[in-house]
């Protein structure tokens, strides 16, 4: 008799989920990471900060403990430009989708998944958390409005700047009917508890560092992060993976290029939010309400999935 094969391992699954934040990062570096995707065959989940640039703006965060130094590690003036800086300080913010609203059809035509990033980016990275249920629910239907127009379509999913939320926000997406967000860090999919009941979304935490927050350790440098983040993929598993369109579509493509090249190497399996999303929902999902906590490398407290957080000791 032949001898029984032990059962095959876990795939090990990644998503690249692409925030968009900029109106640089959408005519620049998204163009870039849908160019360097293609040349590999790669699809990936891009979500799209649909309204004004107002990235000077965020200046204001310099007075927060740790922003600084972030910044200066992470070579955000490079990122982001100098022109950038001035949209919503001394220059008026362009609306970011009607700049390149042929990029975003391209993208969708090339098996991309393209959802929402929210209106106002800085607006919503900086008062979410404490903003009211009307403002919240207008950023959201201002969003919306203006991906249906560009896109022809409904979004169906939506990832949040700065992972950045507040319950009325949830609510709001799952009555608009979204059917999938990531918003928190976290470690594995789960439907977001809000007021007692689980919401009937599933929200698919990052599971990973961004490059941003491992240039601040002591050991990594441009030349060594692609590697040091493929280390940080959990074998058998699926990882998420947050990358932004203004760094690496931008100054540090060559370290997604060496990222992406280890793991094919390994064979991880690469695919979207949506299709994580539906495999999740194919089991039943836990219920979690939303918790607070803070991630080396970043300045400020984060949205968190409560069980990954317990689990780290935060």
């Amino acid at each position: 008799m032949p001898e029984p094969q032990s059962p095959a391992a876990p795939a090990t699954r990644l998503v690249l989920k692409v925030d968009v934040d900029t109106k640089v990062g959408l005519l620049d570096g998204t163009r870039r990471l849908a160019d360097i995707l293609g040349e590999l065959g790669l699809k990936a989940s891009f979500f799209v900060a649909m309204g004004p640039d107002h990235s000077g703006r965020a200046l204001k965060r310099v007075f927060r403990p740790g922003f600084l130094k972030k910044q200066m590690h992470s070579g955000a003036a490079a990122a982001y430009g100098p022109i950038t800086m001035l949209y919503g300080l001394l220059l008026p913010g362009p609306i970011i989708a009607r700049s390149a609203p042929g990029l975003l059809n391209r993208l969708i035509n090339e098996g991309h998944e393209v959802g929402l990033h929210g209106w106002d980016h800085v607006y919503w990275h900086d008062r979410v958390r404490h903003l009211d249920a009307s403002r919240t629910r207008r950023q959201l239907e201002l969003a919306a409005g203006l991906f249906r127009e560009i896109t022809g379509m409904a979004p169906a999913s939506f990832a949040s700047p700065g992972w950045q939320v507040n319950e009325a926000a949830l609510a709001a997406m799952a009555a608009m009917g979204l059917t999938h967000v990531s918003c928190t860090r976290g470690a594995r999919p789960f439907r977001p508890l809000v007021a007692g009941r689980a919401l009937p979304l599933i929200e698919l935490p990052t599971t990973m560092p961004s490059l941003d927050e491992v240039l601040g350790l002591p050991q990594v440098n441009p030349g060594n992060a692609g590697r040091y983040l493929a280390g940080q993929v959990v074998p058998g598993g699926l990882n998420v993976f947050t990358l932004h369109g203004e760094v690496e579509g931008r100054q540090m493509a060559p370290v997604l290029r060496q990222f992406l090249h280890i793991l094919l190497e390994r064979g991880v399996v690469f695919e979207r939010l949506v299709d994580a999303a539906r495999q999740a929902a194919q089991a039943p999902l836990p219920a979690e309400a939303i918790a607070w906590g803070t991630v080396l490398g970043r300045a400020g407290e984060l949205a968190f999935q409560p069980s990954a957080l317990a689990r780290a000791g935060a």
